[in-house]
């Protein structure tokens, strides 16, 4: 389509120089022959009597007395210029303008330029007819649209010829989206050497499959993470479930009859229970953070958040000593945009922990601070520390890197640091574990502070 386009159009701009062209010619001829042929012309008209006056030029005279116009046509021409009757005031004469008129049948052109006698009894108008230029401009055209469409015919068939090259590894495009659509994910597609647009395409393509099959990867990992997180939860479930059930059997079938036996039963019954809440409110958090629903987020700082969690484990194990330190010298404070429910949760899962997986009476430090538009907050303990090896498990759901304390052992459920790793990974941050110098676990959490955030 463009290449017609730009025919066309160079077809129209050559034709129209050629006329211009052929048109100034035909112009400068007659300026010049003007005069003259009109002079002779009179002249032979007064001094022959009968026969035609030979001549290329059609010459007519129009008197200023008002007589009857006269004139000569061409040698051999039958067709006669259409030559408005001209007054010696008017302009085309007073400035000797070329103007272009019909035959009187319409069907030539004939050019024109108009004049006055020396003495002004008459004037006069010498036409020449444009059959010359007119016939060149035909075959002139006739001769372009021919290179035209010969120009056109070797472009579409060297055009299809290399559409058909180039486009030959579409077919192992094709075969290759076919085995994909047949669930092999691993295909790709064979990338030319070339350097075109189909290359480039088999390569976007092939970048695409790999991203798609990766996806698909995590999402069978996710899928399987969820599967076991399942089986898991229902595992925790089963153990405080059962529990219960025994103790209300017994109590149902009268096994249980003396007042200090039945007030046993029920408190295990009341720890069982809470704990099965506590599990199932941990799932649910865990669930919405998965979810990635909004939080509510304000200014939230963690000089303040690590302070109150002191206070707290100094009340419920008044043996330690816990301390509360700044990063970098000075306790300051350290603002960060955050869900403050959440974010004081993080700082007590990690102190629960801290106290949890220690002796008693071992120091624990919280220490907070700010650099490079991070904050930092770091919960230090001195007791056995954590393996490294069981370091890149501790915030997997329901790990436990003692399986002994666990369920009925008096330790957790196996979700507080993941539930910190999620809420800190929900917060643009990121948290892990390293060794305290001297003996100890030390877990870091790095979050953006509000000035970076903003």
């Amino acid at each position: 389509m463009l290449l017609l386009v730009a025919l066309s159009l160079t077809s129209i701009a050559t034709s129209a120089v050629m006329r211009g062209q052929l048109m100034d010619s035909v112009d400068r001829d007659l300026n010049a022959a003007a005069e003259p042929t009109a002079s002779q012309v009179l002249s032979q008209l007064f001094n022959r009597r009968g026969g035609g006056i030979p001549t290329n030029y059609a010459v007519l005279f129009m008197p200023t007395d008002g007589s009857s116009p006269f004139g000569v046509n061409p040698t051999g021409e039958r067709l006669h210029p259409d030559i408005p009757t001209l007054a010696l005031t008017d302009p085309r004469v007073v400035n000797g303008t070329i103007f272009t008129v019909s035959s009187t049948d319409g069907e030539m052109r004939w050019r024109v330029v108009p004049g006055q006698l020396r003495d002004g009894s008459a004037t006069f108008a010498v036409a020449v007819a444009l059959r010359g230029v007119d016939t060149t401009l035909q075959r002139m055209l006739r001769f372009t649209t021919l290179i035209g469409l010969a120009v056109i015919a070797s472009c579409a068939l060297l055009g299809w010829f290399g559409v058909r090259r180039a486009f030959r590894p579409l077919t192992q495009i094709e075969d290759t989206a076919a085995g994909i659509a047949g669930g092999d994910l691993t295909q790709r597609i064979p990338e030319p050497t070339s350097k075109d647009e189909v290359a480039s395409l088999a390569r976007s393509l092939n970048a695409m499959l790999a991203q798609i099959e990766q996806s698909f990867a995590v999402r069978e990992a996710s899928e399987e993470r969820m599967r076991q997180f399942v089986s898991d939860a229902s595992h925790e479930l089963r153990t405080p479930l059962a529990a219960v059930r025994g103790y209300a059997e017994l109590f149902r079938q009268g096994a249980v009859t003396k007042p200090e036996d039945v007030a046993s039963a029920m408190r295990r019954i009341e720890d069982e229970s809470i704990r099965m809440g506590g599990l199932v409110e941990d799932l649910l958090l865990l669930t919405r953070l998965d979810s990635q629903r909004p939080f509510e987020k304000g200014p939230v700082d963690l000089t303040v958040l690590a302070a109150d969690a002191v206070q707290d484990a100094r009340a419920l194990d008044s043996t330690r000593q816990v301390r509360l330190l700044g990063l970098s010298g000075d306790l300051r404070p350290t603002t960060i945009e955050g869900d403050e429910a959440r974010l004081r949760q993080v700082v007590t899962n990690l102190v629960g922990n801290a106290v949890n997986h220690t002796p008693h009476g071992t120091d624990i430090e919280i220490a907070v601070g700010s650099a490079a538009g991070r904050a930092k907050l770091e919960v230090r303990d001195h007791g056995p520390g954590v393996d490294p090896v069981k370091a890149r498990k501790v915030f997997e759901r329901f790990y436990r890197a003692d399986a002994s304390r666990g369920r009925g052992n008096g330790g957790g459920n196996g979700l507080g640091l993941a539930i910190v790793a999620a809420i800190v990974s929900a917060h643009g941050g990121r948290v892990g574990v390293a060794a305290t110098p001297g003996g100890g676990a030390t877990f870091v959490v790095d979050l953006p502070t509000a000035n970076s955030q903003s």
